[in-house]
């Protein structure tokens, strides 16, 4: 399941909140499971997918650049 994430805020009680609000993170600490549907990416998954989308640009840029010579 996807992780939510701490967002700080200083006009907040205690200066962060939880997005989307997943309870077993608030009860249990960062490192449990985020039960909340379509929650938020966790930073590995973003980037990942990051990573394949420049990967994938690296590929088509190196096949455009040997069909040049």
């Amino acid at each position: 399941m996807a992780r939510c994430k701490w967002v700080r805020d200083p006009e907040v009680p205690g200066g962060k909140f939880l997005v989307p609000g997943c309870w077993n993170r608030v009860i249990s600490g960062d490192g449990a499971e985020c039960h909340c549907v379509g929650g938020t990416e966790t930073t590995c998954e973003r980037l990942e997918r990051k990573l394949d989308g420049l990967l994938k640009r690296l590929d088509e840029l190196e096949a455009r650049m040997e069909g040049k010579h």
